[in-house]
């Protein structure tokens, strides 16, 4: 049986028809192949006693002392600049340099506790030091949870994964490819991985004749794995309850979240965003429910373990019979199982970067190997998104010194130099390759020169920095909303990503929100800002559209109706048009559905909107949604098919996008396989 043959052998239950086991197992496994190496744990030894104490967040080195003096001395400095220099100086100048929600201008107890915050980011320089400041977090922030009510939340959810079972789809998949690499001649072996295919993780970014690029490699896992091939997910349930004291006009909701919280890959947890998710939970209404994975971590686990763990918690939502799951009797999800069609992928910071990457992954390495194919979520929502590992765009590198996320976080993958001499924290090398200071695999443990070759192929594949990747790849995604903000150091991460999936998916609904004067993630601080209250209603009411024109595709498709020129995506665009973007024709800008939303909208007008929505909280008349009200963007750029939006402080929303030209961003990481264009 030839690899080529395996990609329909699998079902989505996870059963194959195949009885030859190594089939299933790492591709270096043929007929006339030596066994597959022992796994990478048996390699090498694990975390000594003083090592397992920096993973988990315990400080008792002499250095620790001197953190948090440095850590005082930083605050006093920052109040006094704050107070006795900045705020003076826009005195003076009348805030001609700034705008209502400057930092000098944020109450006086939000000043304080945000920039010790921001100061306290910006000291931390190892990981149990920034582990430490996450179990404090993990404390403080769980308390806003007093002032959200009707919640419901269960904790310690876990069940176990049969990691073979789950990669199934993946390795069959890739098997052609793989095959091919080892019919060449080219070693696959992780201890001495050949050029070849290290390059197979980061394929060429273009082809003269615009075709998709291939398809890039995954290398296998590196953290460690039971004895018997499994291992936990935890996680955490939020449920929104009904208030019998303030009834809903709104129909029970169905929604179920899947979320993955931020944290650079390296540290929090779903209980550092249990009040976040509670209040967007509270924002869509009754019966929402939320699922927030506590997804491995590296350096103990690197990528791609938490892209297979976003993967098994959406089988252990829609398919908690699957055979890659073992499931206990309080682990079982409530109201088994979800509909696929009533989820949600969402994610902040780090997390978002695994939402994107997972919606990838079920797109180009679940689907083709099962039948019937999955249902993929209707709509993902990202807060803040890390989708470029490297930090090569300019507001990474940025000296903003409002944003409490210490930048740059990685380097570049073609600057070897640069790489050695970071003197902070490399997040981006600690996600894919782990710290060799702390846990030690294949990837790390052989030399400052293996460490450059897996570091500079692995931050380029497309699951990792999906901003980069190449053009073509970021094809078959869902409706999408991004959140960011325009002293976030990750802005032009979200402005890049935002840009290419609209360009790729001109039929589905891209949505690009940036905040004026807010921080990185700033919805995690209802109780300090009013624009992160208003960020998480425009959650609520992106959630509702979506599923508003899941509804009406679904409809179309039953009865036929459903204009196929139109609402099909465009063929492969070149790379060029990443670089000077066309503009479409009014049939693609808005899809059928936006088409009769608009139309509604001209025929009732605002003030007839804001009537019914009056007798409607009267108890009159129907519930209107919120996305049809007044006061929301819901026109598509020209050239990228984006709505690209500015929101004030007041939820005042306003067609614009700040930050640098996005033919800056796209040449930000300069590949040798891609020749840019000028730009007229």
């Amino acid at each position: 049986m030839t690899p080529r043959s395996l990609q329909s052998l699998y079902t989505r239950s996870g059963t194959s028809s195949i009885d030859r086991t190594k089939d299933l197992q790492a591709p270096s496994q043929e007929d006339n192949a030596p066994l597959t190496p022992p796994l990478h744990h048996s390699r090498f030894p694990p975390p000594s006693i003083f090592q397992r104490a920096h993973l988990k967040g315990i400080l008792y080195q002499p250095r620790d002392v001197v953190f948090f003096i440095r850590l005082a001395s930083a605050v006093a400095w920052a109040m006094l600049r704050l107070h006795c220099i900045e705020l003076p100086y826009l005195i003076l100048t009348r805030f001609k340099y700034s705008t209502a929600q400057h930092p000098a201008a944020w109450p006086w107890f939000a000043s304080v506790f945000f920039t010790a915050v921001r100061v306290c980011a910006t000291k931390i320089h190892t990981l149990g030091q920034l582990r430490f400041f996450g179990r404090v977090i993990e404390t403080a922030l769980p308390l806003q949870l007093i002032f959200v009510k009707k919640i419901k939340v269960s904790g310690k959810v876990q069940f176990k994964v049969n990691l073979d079972i789950l990669l199934r789809p993946e390795r069959a998949t890739l098997a052609e490819l793989r095959a091919n690499l080892k019919k060449q001649g080219y070693s696959d072996d992780p201890m001495n991985p050949s050029p070849e295919y290290l390059a197979s993780m980061h394929p060429s970014a273009s082809h003269k004749n615009g075709s998709p690029a291939p398809l890039a490699n995954l290398p296998e896992e590196v953290g460690t794995v039971d004895a018997d091939g499994t291992y936990k997910i935890r996680g955490e349930w939020i449920e929104a309850l009904v208030d019998p004291k303030k009834p809903d006009p709104r129909p029970r909701s169905k929604t179920v979240i899947l979320y993955f919280h931020g944290g650079a890959h390296v540290f929090c947890s779903p209980r550092t965003h249990t009040h976040l998710l509670a209040q967007i939970a509270r924002e869509i209404g009754p019966g929402t429910r939320v699922f927030s994975v506590d997804y491995r971590m590296a350096p103990e686990s690197p990528f791609p373990a938490a892209i297979h763990d976003a993967f098994a918690a959406y089988l252990y939502l829609t398919e908690p019979d699957h055979a890659a799951l073992i499931l206990d009797e309080d682990s079982a999800p409530q109201e088994l199982a979800v509909d696929p069609r009533d989820i949600v992928v969402a994610g902040d910071s780090a997390g978002g970067n695994l939402a994107a990457a997972f919606m990838h992954y079920m797109a180009t390495y679940v689907q083709p190997s099962t039948e019937p194919h999955f249902i993929l979520p209707h709509a993902t929502v990202l807060l803040s998104p890390w989708t470029d590992v490297t930090s090569s765009v300019p507001s990474a590198k940025s000296e903003d010194w409002y944003c409490y996320c210490p930048g740059p976080i990685g380097t570049s993958p073609l600057n070897k130099e640069e790489y050695f001499g970071m003197k902070t924290q490399n997040f981006g090398s600690n996600y894919v390759i782990g710290d060799p200071r702390l846990v030690l695999n294949s990837r790390n443990a052989l030399g400052g020169d293996r460490r450059w070759e897996w570091y500079s192929s692995l931050v380029q594949h497309p699951l990792v920095s999906p901003a980069h990747s190449a053009p073509g790849s970021l094809q078959g995604l869902t409706n999408t909303l991004v959140q960011t903000a325009t002293h976030d150091r990750l802005l032009d991460d979200g402005r890049l990503y935002a840009h290419r999936i609209g360009i790729e998916n001109p039929a589905q609904l891209v949505r690009i929100e940036t905040y004026k004067d807010m921080v990185h993630v700033h919805q995690l601080m209802t109780l300090l800002f009013k624009s992160s209250r208003v960020a998480i209603s425009n959650i609520a009411r992106f959630i509702e559209r979506s599923i508003y024109l899941r509804d009406q595709q679904l409809l179309e498709n039953d009865t036929g109706s459903l204009d196929q020129e139109g609402r099909t995506p465009t063929a492969m665009r070149s790379s060029s048009l990443l670089h000077k973007v066309s503009t479409r024709d009014s049939s693609t800008r808005l899809d059928l559905n936006q088409k009769k939303m608009m139309k509604r909208l001209k025929k009732t007008g605002l003030q007839g909107v804001e009537e019914e929505q009056s007798a409607t909280q009267n108890g009159q008349g129907s519930y209107i949604p919120a996305f049809l009200r007044a006061g929301m963007i819901t026109n598509k750029s020209m050239q990228d098919g984006v709505e690209w939006v500015m929101v004030e402080q007041n939820g005042l929303e306003y067609p614009g996008d700040e930050g640098w030209p996005i033919g800056v961003l796209i040449r930000s990481w300069p590949s040798p396989n891609v020749k840019h264009e000028k730009e007229e």
